[in-house]
């Protein structure tokens, strides 16, 4: 169901957005080097984080992830494990003018030590669901947030941006946010 509604996503993101935009990458995430920054595409989940753990141990040169065409995440745990290791190891994010970043990418991309936003750059936020239910339909004490408070705190990442994420569009859509909301919520970090 899962690995379903990941595709139904992709092809939302691809009508929905300004910009032809082809998942090529598909679950088959990438990671090249480029001087001492790497350019990251594809889909985020277990497999990323498997290749992603082992990059960082054999590339310590590299200091900033570029995150590219990024349509989300196949499965939260895995996601935030990728978020949490990004950060620990003080690596910053950037997303350039050309960037589609949305979902579980946008997680990846707030883990970062300093996080950069050039102007055209387009980050788009949902409620995560698990199947039948979305993550704005719990009350805001239920257990299932917990996963992402605890991450947003390892993150130092306030949690009104959350449970903006929750409210901003139902799972089976995206909410490509404005330059207002971007500054609202701090997601650049110099």
């Amino acid at each position: 169901m899962k690995k379903l509604s990941i595709l139904l996503f992709i092809a939302l993101i691809s009508f929905s957005c300004e910009r032809v935009y082809i998942a090529a990458t598909g679950e088959n995430p990438t990671i090249k080097i480029v001087g001492n920054k790497a350019r990251v595409n594809g889909v985020l989940g277990k497999r990323f984080y498997k290749k992603f753990s082992k990059f960082v141990e054999e590339n310590p040169e590299v200091k900033t992830l570029i995150l590219e065409d990024m349509p989300g995440s196949m499965n939260d745990e895995w996601n935030v494990k990728s978020c949490l290791l990004l950060h620990k190891k003080g690596l910053n994010t950037e997303v350039t003018s050309s960037s589609v970043i949305a979902s579980g990418a946008v997680d990846l991309f707030i883990s970062g030590n300093k996080r950069y936003i050039s102007p055209g750059a387009q980050i788009g936020v949902h409620s995560w669901s698990e199947g039948s239910k979305e993550g704005s339909e719990y009350p805001k004490d239920a257990e299932e947030h917990k996963l992402f408070l605890d991450f947003f705190d390892e993150i130092g990442m306030d949690h009104a941006f959350y449970w903006y994420t929750l409210e901003a569009a139902p799972a089976a859509d995206v909410h490509w946010m404005t330059e207002e909301e971007i500054e609202f919520y701090g997601l650049e970090k110099l």
